[in-house]
């Protein structure tokens, strides 16, 4: 556990840069009773990105192309860049979690408090098309989460039928926008973005397993 001007000095950023990484949820951390906040183990892992993530497109692109999905339409330059973001998370030490920088743009990530009653009815709703903890193959038992994917133009209607209320931390995870495809390779970078060990631990068994496959 470390606080935030600790981590700060270990990763050569200013204070100010990490409580905005904190507020924006790519930093796990617990509020003290001063008001302080102390940062889990998992926050080390944490590094600058390399670069911009991908556009939305490329994101999905790239994830069909770790689960060996046939792709028609792509260009010779995009091909080459997708051959690149593979090798580059094959070398990485978290492959999930270098592949989950890359594909961040692929939707808009809102977290919700939903009543515990409710949450097997929304896990099952046709509307919410589920990945990350508790999709199949991610080793990761749902419990009281629901994480999952949710088209734009439905997703006011799902917040109102299961009075849903936003609020971060909270036991539902809806990342809005339209999933081409529902493979391995997002389960594994929504796996990746919860930023915690076992969650990262089983994300980084999927995306090694697919890479095997690709070999």
């Amino acid at each position: 556990m470390k606080r935030v001007s600790e981590f700060a000095k270990a990763k050569g950023i200013s204070r100010g840069r990490a409580y905005q990484l904190v507020r924006s949820g790519a930093l796990h951390a617990e509020v003290l009773g001063d008001g302080s906040l102390i940062l889990d183990d998992t926050a080390m892992a944490w590094r600058p990105r390399k670069g911009r993530p991908l556009s939305e497109a490329m994101a999905w692109h790239l994830l069909a192309a770790l689960d060996s999905a046939e792709q028609e339409g792509l260009r010779d330059a995009e091909r080459a860049r997708i051959r690149r973001h593979l090798s580059e998370i094959k070398k990485a030490e978290h492959p999930a979690q270098e592949l989950a920088e890359k594909v961040s743009a692929r939707a808009e990530l809102r977290e919700f408090a939903a009543h515990l009653d409710d949450v097997v009815d929304l896990r099952a709703d046709p509307r919410v098309l589920v990945s990350g903890v508790g999709a199949a193959g991610s080793g990761m038992v749902a419990g009281d989460i629901v994480e999952g994917y949710v088209a734009p133009n439905v997703v006011d209607s799902v917040i109102r039928d299961y009075i849903l209320k936003e609020r971060r931390g909270g036991n539902v995870r809806l990342r809005v926008g339209r999933a081409p495809q529902m493979g391995r390779a997002a389960v594994a970078a929504d796996l990746a973005d919860w930023g915690r060990v076992r969650e990262l631990r089983e994300a980084d068994r999927i995306v090694r397993e697919l890479l095997l496959e690709i070999a």
